[in-house]
């Protein structure tokens, strides 16, 4: 009963804070692709200013349907959490105002991510494995199934993907290898990037990317391309890197994306390609023009100082994915 009540409590927590944020009234009419944004250029901007991105800490890039008609992506109604999973979705040719997908809301979930045939949701999550059970201090990835009336119950990824210390992130390329983060033992730093690779619909043990990718620090919410050609990923510098896959299927040197998305000084994470390849999404600080987790500064200065800039402690930020073939080494495109 008292995890009820407590679950009950966070998710009226929630409604409340999204009624504030895009009341009725004011919440635009919005028609289209990407919510009928207008698309960037080489240079990053503000993705959905005021409804994707808030004042909230937006803790993912936009996982849209491969219709376009969905988006799911996970935000922290406050700083300290927290964390749940929002969705819009196009209706009579109009997008709806965020709310909370059916699945989440009672424990911390977030980085959804849609399967190649859109069919399952990827997620992690604090969820506990059993029924009237608190929430667990360990992060695993879990999924949800499409049924006839929307989503399914969420089911935790079989014990050869997760383990008992953190698993984040997850990615997904064409034919089904998932690509995520772990803190678990026998890494080369305090988190690494692994593959776990789809046999028959069942996951392989993880493999980690190696020491090229992985460094004694942390290495963090991968986004692998479709094809496996590339993977982008945070690195320990809390900049976005890029690797691509060789000839002889190993990857290149990791190369700093700071230049190309024009990063001062910001935190960026969270990569993820539109399903149709046009545009980069991530998530970036750099509206303060340091580190959010600067601990100098309190968490009213941090919000006064983000006024003039944007909306929040971590903002959605796209750009034209050209970037990407303008980073990839000469070598390799031969």
């Amino acid at each position: 009963m008292k995890h009820i009540i407590k679950h009950l409590s966070l998710i009226i927590l929630i409604l409340i804070s999204l009624s504030s944020c895009t009341q009725e009234d004011n919440f635009p009419v919005m028609k289209g692709n990407y919510l009928g944004q207008k698309p960037p250029g080489m240079s990053p901007e503000i993705f959905a200013p005021g409804v994707i991105t808030t004042e909230y800490y937006e803790h993912s890039s936009p996982a849209f349907s491969l219709d376009g008609t969905e988006v799911y992506w996970s935000v922290f109604i406050n700083f300290y959490g927290p964390q749940v999973i929002l969705t819009m979705k196009q209706k009579d040719g109009k997008w709806t105002r965020p709310e909370v997908a059916s699945f989440s809301g009672q424990y911390t979930d977030g980085n959804p991510c849609f399967s190649p045939d859109g069919k399952k949701l990827f997620f992690e999550s604090r969820r506990p494995l059993k029924e009237n059970e608190g929430a667990r201090d360990d992060l695993d990835l879990w999924f949800v199934e499409r049924t006839e009336n929307g989503w399914g119950q969420p089911k935790h990824l079989e014990w050869e993907v997760n383990s008992e210390r953190w698993e984040r992130g997850p990615s997904l390329s064409d034919n089904g290898n998932l690509y995520f983060c772990s803190m678990r033992d026998g890494g080369f730093g305090y988190m690494d990037l692994y593959c776990s690779k789809s046999v028959g619909g069942v996951y392989s043990r993880p493999e980690n990317l190696g020491s090229v990718i992985n460094t004694e620090g942390y290495e963090s919410w991968p986004f692998i391309a479709p094809d496996e050609s590339y993977i982008i990923y945070e690195s320990d510098s809390g900049d976005l890197y890029i690797s691509f896959r060789k000839s002889d299927g190993t990857w290149s040197e990791p190369i700093d994306m700071s230049e190309k998305i024009q990063a001062k000084r910001s935190q960026d994470r969270f990569p993820k390609l539109s399903n149709d390849g046009k545009y980069l999404f991530f998530v970036s600080s750099r509206w303060l023009g340091q580190r959010y987790f600067d601990t100098q500064l309190n968490l009213a200065q941090v919000k006064e100082k983000a006024k003039n800039i944007s909306n929040g402690m971590g903002n959605v930020f796209w750009v034209d994915a050209h970037i990407i073939e303008e980073l990839k080494p000469q070598k390799i495109k031969q």
